[in-house]
């Protein structure tokens, strides 16, 4: 298991995506809290069944 660093955005995006896949909520609504596109949250959708919490952390985190 690894270790993930997130910070407050990060965790509410989280939140909304997972429950974009569950099925709590629509893709519309996470774009209306997250205040992102449709098309964005379902990339971020796609990245998050793939690769799971760590693929909404920023990918550059912990690079110099």
């Amino acid at each position: 298991m690894m270790l993930v660093t997130m910070n407050d955005k990060e965790i509410l995006k989280l939140g909304a995506i997972r429950d974009v896949c569950e099925k709590r909520i629509r893709r519309e609504d996470a774009a209306r809290v997250l205040s992102l596109s449709v098309r964005q949250v379902q990339r971020l959708v796609t990245r998050f069944r793939q690769y799971g919490a760590a693929s909404i952390v920023h990918q550059r985190r912990g690079q110099s």
